[in-house]
């Protein structure tokens, strides 16, 4: 007989699995992407379904199978992997004893009978049901997102979940209770435990299995007209920290929405619950919602595994806008193509409200989402007179903090040049503003970069990427070194020494590092299992690999030539500037021609 985690085995499929999490492309026999586990461009982590593992073989070196890939990415010990992949297999575990239960366990329990117990006291009470169906929500969306309601009272729920054999302390660290502090000697018998969530609306917030780890709780109008108490509340309150639920690592509607960002490779990104559920009962559901705040580093991370697209709309309020700018910021240092949905006067003031109006305006504004440069450009321009001298240096200052955080240089070329051609100044003008240009405190030359703060191993860059791999191949192949005869090419083109090193071995000149050489062998050859065994592939290739090494080699020279740029408009010298702006624009065109 098998045991549990042999038959979990035998009915998940990894590929399945992993492509719920993280975008796989085809690759050969195999499956790639880019590691979810540290920061890359380059793809390295691979899937092998013959072997039903996995491994990367960029900088974190991290492999497993199906258990090892849900313990990391989901940051649980293997118990709890175990209970996620029965659930997925439909498999019932057996346990020997209940009470040996992890506490997370019983955190996850506590906030299923909560959640259980708030749908039920929504059913019963008419007039939540009756708010929540004028402001459009239907009745499948209702039970498809569990909205439920925390009756009036300081301890409806804390005695539901005493009934149900909870502690009041089990309570208190899923974030269901506060405990009254300093509390008076006459009083010390009473319960010092109390609902956190009182006459409000409840939206459960699940992790990305769809596990109930939290709840965010809206004001009931009809409530605080009979509670003077919870009128001086705030409008929403949400969970607290708690050992299953980090704000900062959840977005809203995740579970539901994961399948549809991977298929569409886009994401659409609201501020609150409503916009959220509005926006997928239109049909969108590949939205998700971060409550009233920028979004972090580990949600951007856990995007960029499905996507690289963000749109994000543009609410009618100065704080939503706010909101909306930050995350694009910080989209735009993980390298996400980022786009405004920007949302009409006329129809309200957030996606609810659009889609309250009829779900076709709300894809209107969705299909004409504008590139965020484009959008921020069009909006200065509306917004000033580009004929008076304070309209254009406005018009500048609402561009260039958006040109900072390119990463592209040919995108950033493209936009200074057109900058420059509406406000009808030089080129050189508009880049000696561009270098005083800071965003939120990150001077242009140290623009924040994010990395897994986890991985202790230098990451590679993407030349070094790219050239390793053309080198992989004509070592596996020597031969083919002639189809680069003629073309752009010499040892100074590489990064390192080994590199520079191994390119000479191949044309004859160095003896090289037989180990290192070994190693490309190795990499390549995992890389490229099925071009390998055709021949005829191979020319097409390396000549992908030169021209992609190639534009990688040009990219950082052009980034080079803009920090030199830059310091000879401090200086002031013209002629230096002159040349530099001629070698600027030449690899600019060469670049082009190889995109």
């Amino acid at each position: 007989m098998l045991s549990q985690t042999e038959e979990i085995k035998s009915r998940v499929d990894i590929v399945d699995l992993i492509q719920s999490y993280i975008k796989l492309d085809k690759a050969g026999i195999n499956y790639k992407a880019v590691c979810p586990f540290h920061s890359e461009k380059t793809p390295s982590f691979f899937v092998t379904p013959s072997r039903q593992r996995w491994h990367c073989f960029g900088g974190c070196s991290e492999g497993g199978d199906i258990f090892t890939f849900v313990q990391k990415i989901e940051g649980v010990d293997f118990p709890e992997a175990l209970e996620i992949l029965a659930k997925r297999a439909g498999i019932q575990l057996t346990r020997e004893d209940p009470k040996l239960s992890s506490e997370r366990k019983r955190l996850y329990d506590i906030c299923e009978v909560a959640t259980k117990y708030f749908e039920k006291q929504f059913k019963e009470n008419g007039a939540v049901e009756k708010y929540m169906k004028d402001r459009g929500v239907s009745d499948e969306t209702l039970r498809s997102f569990r909205v439920g309601f925390a009756p009036d009272g300081w301890r409806n729920l804390m005695a539901h979940l005493l009934e149900k054999g909870f502690r009041a302390e089990d309570a208190e660290r899923a974030g269901l209770a506060i405990k009254i502090q300093n509390q008076s000697r006459s009083s010390q018998s009473q319960n010092p435990f109390y609902d956190r969530f009182r006459g409000r609306i409840i939206f459960p917030i699940a992790d990305g299995t769809g596990r109930i780890i939290g709840f965010g709780g809206r004001i009931f109008e009809a409530g605080t007209k009979q509670n003077s108490a919870v009128s001086t509340e705030a409008k929403y309150i949400n969970s607290p920290q708690t050992p299953i639920y980090d704000k900062s690592r959840v977005l809203y509607a995740f579970d539901k929405a994961k399948q549809e960002i991977r298929k569409q490779n886009v994401c659409i990104l609201v501020e609150g619950y409503m916009d959220t559920i509005m926006s997928h009962q239109a049909g969108f559901t590949n939205t998700v919602a971060v409550s009233g705040t920028a979004l972090t580093e580990p949600q951007l991370q856990m995007l960029k595994r499905l996507t690289n697209t963000v749109i994000s709309s543009f609410d009618g309020d100065s704080a939503g806008q706010s909101a909306t700018s930050r995350s694009l910021d910080l989209a735009g240092a993980y390298d996400f193509e980022r786009k405004i949905a920007a949302i009409p006067t006329s129809l309200g003031k957030d996606p609810a409200d659009v889609v309250l109006k009829g779900g076709e305006e709300w894809k209107k504004i969705l299909e004409s989402a504008k590139n965020v440069v484009e959008f921020y450009f069009d909006k200065a321009l509306a917004e000033n007179n580009v004929n008076e001298p304070a309209g254009k240096k406005a018009i500048a200052a609402g561009v260039l903090p958006q040109l900072v955080l390119l990463s592209n240089e040919i995108e950033r070329s493209y936009w200074m040049r057109k900058l420059a051609g509406v406000l009808g100044v030089p080129e050189s003008a508009v880049w000696q503003e561009f270098q005083k240009i800071s965003v939120d405190g990150f001077e242009r030359e140290t623009m924040p970069v994010f990395d897994d703060t986890r991985n202790k191993k230098k990451q590679p860059t993407r030349r070094e990427d790219t050239e390793e791999k053309l080198l992989g191949i004509l070592l596996l192949y020597p031969a083919k070194l002639s189809l680069l005869e003629g073309r752009e090419l010499d040892p100074s083109y590489f990064t390192g020494e080994k590199t520079a090193a191994a390119f000479s071995f191949l044309s004859g000149r160095h003896t090289g590092d037989p180990m290192y050489h070994d190693h490309l062998k190795f990499k390549t050859e995992v890389f490229l299992e099925d071009i390998i065994r055709k021949d005829g592939d191979i020319d097409k290739e390396i000549l992908i690999c030169f021209n992609e090494f190639l534009r990688e080699s040009i990219k950082e020279r052009l980034g080079d030539l803009s920090r030199r740029i830059i310091e000879a408009e401090r200086g002031g010298s013209e002629e230096a500037l002159a040349g530099l702006m001629q070698e600027f624009q030449i690899l600019s065109g060469k670049l082009h021609a190889l995109s």
